[in-house]
């Protein structure tokens, strides 16, 4: 019975402990215990990282730039040196805090420059590679040449180190910008047309006249009118032309016309002769031209 009535007693405090609330209270008091706990291992996990981050790489500089590589063709070393001036880097820099894009932008900066490729190279270089503009052509500006691509980018002043092998466009002095790129685009086409035909490697000049015809001058001084339109057509005219010339062994001045259609004029010794393009393979009778 005193067993039984000491079992009553023990219930009724416990209940008397749970009206009261002070059982969940406790529960609560411990879990927040463990969640502070928590908090404090994360917040000092992540202090001690940043800590660590900024000690080994920031303060203390563990991966420090000692090279700069620049890769490419035909790169010289005066070109390394002016694309590294421009990178705007410096010895000993922190590799992690240099900005890539900026990097690229600035080295793109150098007009020979066509793209540019920046990446680090752990633990202490910057990778730089370079792909040139390539020269294409040049053009006369305030009695100076420049080298032009064949877009007509403006790579820089010709000298003696790129040479002066390069087919020359004049003709483009006019005050009008507009009508100045747009003669140079016509330049500039023709003269990637021609690339593929019996002048390839010929052409010493190109001169848009003033209808906006061309005139192409020889590496050896025979001029060739071109007039406006229909490239294609007349450069295979011409290279009839210059398989029936040395067929017959025509003697003629360096004059040819091809400004009218399907047609080529020569200036032969004796006045002028019309030669259709659309003659038949076997050759013309020399005796016509005496």
């Amino acid at each position: 019975m005193r067993l039984q009535k000491n079992k009553n007693n023990i219930r009724r405090k416990k209940n008397l402990i749970n009206k009261n609330g002070n059982g969940s209270f406790g529960k609560y008091f411990i879990k927040s215990l463990y969640v502070f706990a928590a908090l404090i291992i994360i917040f000092a996990a992540g202090y001690s990282g940043y800590k660590s981050y900024d000690y080994f790489f920031l303060n203390k500089k563990v991966f420090k730039l000692k090279k700069i590589e620049i890769i490419g063709k035909n790169i010289t070393g005066k070109e390394k040196n002016k694309i590294i001036a421009q990178s705007g880097l410096f010895k000993n820099e922190n590799l992690i805090n240099i900005n890539l894009k900026k990097l690229s932008r600035l080295a793109a900066s150098y007009r020979w420059v066509k793209n540019v490729t920046v990446y680090r190279k752990f633990p202490d270089a910057i990778v730089i590679v370079i792909k040139k503009r390539k020269i294409f052509a040049m053009i006369v500006y305030k009695n100076n040449l420049y080298y032009v691509s064949k877009t007509g980018y403006i790579i820089g002043k010709a000298g003696v180190r790129s040479g002066y092998g390069y087919p020359v466009i004049t003709g483009l002095n006019t005050g009008d910008s507009g009508v100045y790129f747009k003669k140079l685009r016509k330049a500039l086409s023709f003269l990637r047309i021609s690339a593929h035909s019996i002048l390839s490697g010929l052409t010493g000049e190109i001169h848009i006249e003033k209808d906006n015809g061309i005139a192409l001058y020889t590496r050896k001084g025979l001029c060739i009118k071109f007039g406006i339109g229909g490239y294609k057509n007349k450069l295979k005219t011409l290279k009839k032309l210059f398989l029936e010339i040395n067929a017959i062994h025509i003697k003629y001045k360096n004059y040819i016309n091809l400004e009218y259609k399907n047609e080529a004029v020569i200036k032969v010794n004796k006045g002028s002769r019309v030669l259709p393009a659309g003659y038949k393979a076997e050759h013309i009778n020399g005796a016509i031209f005496k």
